[in-house]
């Protein structure tokens, strides 16, 4: 894969056109990936910049080791440019890319994943839940369910669905309400297995809601 590269004459552009000076030559560096989930802060000063947009991978300017580094040159998880942003005041950036692998040297996808008071929203626990999968999808695991169920293919996953779907209807039907719930939960988990599989996501289930509401 290639990232993004920009022209000469539009490296020169935006480089000029930041304040560098704000925190003594370097601007914050912000990387979302195509979902928008925020993988990491770094810092860039012009040459880290410049090499980003020539090359469509991600460099930043490392401040305890003083020097330029591209992100991946040691793990291999690269990051491909997809498109770059400035915010209003012009003093930091932020690009959206295609990350190979986990984006934290800790093995976590994003380096944001310590919470300090955990939304527990529908959304929020559906995002995740995503982005476990999608991490099985990448780097299969040995014993892990979903794994096992990406391998086997689409029509696996269609029949597991079928299956947690008559499970919520015999358990809303015959059983308590907790049972209920229980597979319902299956459910959903097997319904964004399925969809991450098709190259889908809940986001544009919840934007079709949306349009049907209007």
């Amino acid at each position: 894969m290639e990232g993004v590269k920009f022209t000469e004459e539009e490296i020169r552009r935006i480089i000029d056109g930041l304040n560098f000076e704000k925190l003594q030559g370097i601007i914050p560096a912000v990387t979302v990936d195509e979902d928008g989930k925020v993988l990491m802060l770094a810092f860039m000063n012009k040459e880290a910049l410049e090499r980003t947009l020539r090359t469509g991978m991600m460099h930043y300017w490392s401040r305890s080791r003083r020097r330029l580094w591209m992100k991946g040159e040691e793990s291999k998880h690269y990051q491909y440019v997809l498109g770059a942003y400035t915010d209003c005041d012009n003093d930091s950036v932020l690009f959206k890319v295609h990350q190979v692998g986990p984006a934290c040297h800790t093995g976590e996808y994003t380096c944001f994943y310590r919470g300090l008071k955990e939304y527990k929203g529908g959304v929020e626990i559906l995002r995740k839940l995503e982005a476990v999968i999608q991490e099985r999808m990448r780097s299969p695991k040995e014993g892990s369910y979903t794994s096992k169920v990406v391998k086997a293919g689409m029509r696996e996953a269609a029949k597991k669905l079928s299956e947690e779907a008559a499970e919520v209807s015999v358990a809303a039907l015959a059983e308590d309400r907790e049972r209920t719930v229980y597979e319902a939960a299956d459910l959903l988990y097997h319904l964004v297995l399925l969809l991450q599989m098709k190259g889908a996501n809940m986001e544009e289930v919840y934007r079709e809601l949306w349009k049907r509401r209007r």
